[in-house]
């Protein structure tokens, strides 16, 4: 950030496991202690070695560029980044402060995700593991939960009103992120999983809503609207860590996007990170 370019770390599809030795305290303080781990559970990318040196070292840019193939993590990644700069502990993925909760579950004020992508897919196939995992009464099972929620958190996060605000299509979409919220509630860890025929037709209403969503609201390329939105957003002063702002398929922004786009990065806001 102030005058650092963004690099780009590349995120591959296979590679070797790095373990890192230089665990964070209070990351989002700019302290941190040796022996313990971040990262840990970004497998096979040597882009987490990159990460962790440079947040270690403060030396982070203020925008970051993640590339590699499809489904080979990139948005995984950009969320495990966003939990370890708000860790108020040391990083680990095993921390338990209120950040790193709030960010494992996807509901942290402080993240904002835009961008097109296909997550009804992921939703489908998170679906039915929850399923099975359900039916056979596996050891599994809140794993199996917690992945199916953040697979649907996924698309929804991108219906933040802070992204739509000023838009017709607000007031259109918020009774389906309301059932779907709901919905989730049901869900929540915890609470005792419903009974088989229960879960599924919840889950079942869960995919509707979301596909809902996805065909008839969510934007194929980001619009200016949104990059400006996001903007007044991250000028907000945050006192609980740094801001994070995550955008999916960049590369499909149109021109008058990435002008105003490119603006802010020109005089980014002092403590937000743009993926």
């Amino acid at each position: 950030m102030h005058g650092k370019a963004p690099y780009r770390a590349n995120v591959r599809s296979v590679g070797k496991a790095v373990d890192r030795k230089d665990k964070y305290r209070g990351v989002h303080e700019g302290k941190y202690q040796e022996d313990d781990h971040a990262f840990e559970n970004v497998l096979f990318q040597s882009a987490s070695k990159l990460l962790s040196n440079d947040i270690a070292n403060g030396n982070l840019p203020g925008s970051v560029l993640f590339s590699g193939p499809y489904a080979s993590g990139k948005l995984s990644c950009a969320l495990e980044l966003a939990r370890v700069l708000s860790c108020q502990k040391c990083g680990s993925w095993q921390c338990k402060c209120p950040n790193c909760l709030q960010n494992k579950a996807l509901v942290s004020p402080n993240v904002l995700l835009v961008g097109s992508g296909n997550r009804t897919l992921e939703i489908r196939a998170a679906k039915d593991t929850l399923l099975y995992q359900n039916v056979n009464n596996s050891i599994h099972l809140d794993s199996a939960r917690y992945l199916y929620l953040r697979a649907v958190r996924k698309l929804t996060l991108r219906f933040s009103p802070v992204l739509w605000e000023g838009e017709d299509k607000l007031s259109k979409f918020s009774p389906l992120l309301q059932k779907i919220d709901e919905s989730l509630e049901l869900l929540t860890p915890g609470r005792t999983v419903p009974e088989p025929d229960e879960l599924e037709k919840i889950l079942n209403d869960v995919e509707e809503n979301c596909l809902k969503l996805e065909e008839s609201y969510l934007y194929k390329s980001l619009p200016v609207s949104q990059i400006r939105n996001f903007s007044s957003w991250a000028h907000l002063t945050s006192s609980n860590g740094k801001k994070v702002l995550i955008i999916e398929n960049a590369e499909r922004m149109q021109d008058s996007a990435r002008n105003a786009l490119l603006k802010i990065l020109e005089e980014p806001p002092k403590d937000t990170v743009f993926i």
